[in-house]
């Protein structure tokens, strides 16, 4: 994502965004033109419901092999749409799974809709978290918990644009386990970061793309 990209994202949804402060960050955005559309209001809100539908996230993005699951407080999982409040279950690459079976957690701690945004934009933010299955508060994954993700899907009067935005990212070492905190200095560091910004990049491009020609 460019400069310009971001600039043009809407100021009202701009402020959904966490302010930069630490660590690294990142901005992908992948955008789909009305005039391609059949029906651009049908297109747009299936978009928005593929954007919930995240234990289907890697069916509609065909060309990525990372795991999304969906789950409750409890750690249970969820067969329906993304709602705030939600836990997610991650493992972002086959790489990731050859050498290391653990999955990352995330919460979901917002969903909004933005009515004054034509068609009604939606602000999806999601941050490192605990794992929901177990007993206490220990954020399992390789960010710490003052990271985030936000997505953000809108439309203009010429594109539908699905933007995803990295915030504040560090290794998480507020771990209690030795070995943990040593995974998470090589994935935050090393391959798993590059690898998860590809991963949003190929995730908003399919969900943008996905059966398009039959909308």
């Amino acid at each position: 994502m460019n400069i310009d990209d971001f600039n043009r994202i809407p100021a009202e949804l701009k402020k959904c965004i966490p302010v930069q402060t630490k660590g690294r960050y990142s901005d992908t955005c992948s955008s789909l033109e009305l005039k391609e559309l059949n029906n651009p209001d049908i297109a747009f809100k299936s978009i928005k419901n593929r954007l919930l539908d995240v234990n289907n996230w890697a069916h509609y993005a065909t060309l990525t092999d990372a795991d999304f699951i969906l789950l409750d407080r409890h750690g249970y999982r969820l067969d329906r749409l993304a709602e705030e409040g939600d836990f997610m279950k991650v493992r972002f690459s086959k790489v990731q799974k050859i050498i290391d079976a653990q999955h990352d957690f995330v919460y979901i701690s917002s969903i909004m809709t933005i009515p004054n945004i034509l068609g009604d934009a939606v602000v999806m933010q999601l941050q490192p978290a605990h794992n929901p299955a177990r007993s206490g508060s220990e954020v399992d994954h390789f960010f710490t918990g003052d990271a985030s993700n936000t997505l953000i899907l809108y439309r203009t009067e010429s594109e539908i644009i699905l933007s995803v935005h990295g915030r504040n990212e560090q290794p998480n070492l507020k771990v209690s386990k030795i070995s943990k905190k040593v995974r998470n200095v090589l994935f935050a560091t090393l391959g798993v970061l590059a690898v998860s910004k590809v991963q949003w990049k190929t995730l908003s491009h399919g969900l943008l793309n996905y059966n398009e020609k039959l909308l």
